[in-house]
């Protein structure tokens, strides 16, 4: 088991560090920071309250909120259970852009928190939906651009919002 996780591993790091320095720019160095927090607490309970107020029916509202909420523990419980170290912490060469974050990158908390949103939008207000996943794409691309995420972190954050999502939309 220890070498397939040391050989995901390698992987995660070779493909982060492509990634990582094929794409800087000055124009990315002003962007990604500011999209990455579509993925935040703050934008995602602001979102929440808006759709649950704003919206002609409360279920859209009621739906997005439970698929952010019930995808943001399971990922919180992850990341503190499996403790993964941020790649800026522990590669050397890693080009990185500072924010605010805490000390576990799996999976992404952002990226989670994003898809729940898109994915329930897509579902709820088909004409969004290509528009809303374009969005939470790009905050998981800004999360490796930043140097906080390695790959996988981001992928599994997108399929955990996006189960979440098609979970809480089909069965509740």
């Amino acid at each position: 088991m220890n070498a397939l996780l040391d050989r995901i591993q390698r992987k995660d790091t070779s493909i982060l560090m492509i990634f990582n320095s094929s794409i800087k720019c000055k124009i990315l160095d002003i962007f990604m920071p500011i999209v990455t927090y579509v993925g935040s607490a703050v934008f995602g309970i602001l979102f929440c309250a808006i759709s649950t107020i704003y919206f002609k029916t409360r279920v859209f509202g009621m739906e997005v909120t439970g698929a952010l909420l019930i995808s943001s523990l399971v990922a919180r419980f992850i990341k503190v259970h499996v403790s993964r170290i941020r790649p800026y912490v522990t590669l050397q060469n890693l080009y990185i852009r500072k924010i605010g974050i805490d000390n576990y990158s799996f999976p992404s908390g952002h990226t989670t928190a994003t898809f729940s949103i898109a994915v329930m939008i897509a579902l709820n207000i088909p004409t969004l939906g290509i528009f809303s996943m374009l969005i939470a794409i790009t905050v998981g691309v800004s999360r490796m651009y930043l140097g906080v995420h390695y790959p996988s972190d981001v992928l599994v954050g997108m399929l955990l919002g996006t189960i979440t999502s098609l979970c809480i939309y089909f069965w509740v």
